[in-house]
């Protein structure tokens, strides 16, 4: 009976982490993502073009904040994990950047149907996006998001989770044995759970 409440009490804790851990992603994408879209409107409003399409790109961030934690463990996401952060956090951001270009060209391809336009339209259209500078505007604006971004979380990765939190947003006195506690307690946590399964 204490090992079925200690399990159910293990999965609760690590769905209650993962939800926070989402929040936290969709949050900064959805934030990055409209200060970007602000900015591009802005410059539009002088040739007398109306850009503040927010509601598309907060839908676009959401998503792709769920494929990133979806995808943090597989082989092609971790394929760098090992090396040196600056070669990790760059193939992270590339293949990220990589993702939401994707995403953003199934966006196009979705509202130029749902308005009716015809798929040679829409594909001639993406045809001219991708010849055009706003191409490599795009890119940049993705690093300049995703580069903090990784950066980030691997550095809570390494340092143990919470650890970054706790240096921010509390006393700067955190002792380096309260992060190593808080990095044992959580692996003991995950391995509880994994013995469950074997």
């Amino acid at each position: 009976m204490i090992t079925i409440t200690t399990f159910k009490q293990n999965w609760l804790n690590i769905l209650i982490r993962e939800f926070i851990n989402l929040g936290i992603i969709n949050l900064y994408l959805a934030s990055s993502f409209s200060i970007l879209v602000t900015l591009n409107s802005l410059a539009l409003v002088k040739y007398g073009i109306d850009g503040f399409n927010y509601g598309i790109t907060i839908m676009g961030a959401l998503v792709l904040g769920k494929v990133i934690l979806l995808s943090e463990k597989l082989p092609i996401v971790e394929r760098y994990e090992h090396k040196p952060l600056i070669i990790s956090v760059g193939y992270k951001s590339v293949l990220f950047t990589l993702i939401a270009l994707f995403f953003n060209s199934v966006e196009h391809l979705i509202v130029g149907l749902f308005q009716q336009e015809s798929l040679e339209r829409i594909l001639i259209e993406l045809q001219n996006q991708v010849s055009q500078i706003d191409l490599f505007y795009q890119i940049l604006c993705l690093l300049i998001v995703f580069i903090p971004f990784f950066t980030m979380r691997e550095l809570n990765k390494i340092l143990g989770k919470g650890t970054l939190f706790n240096l921010f947003f509390t006393r700067r006195d955190f002792k380096v044995e309260e992060a190593a506690s808080m990095l044992a307690e959580e692996l003991l946590l995950q391995h509880g759970s994994d013995r469950h399964f074997h």
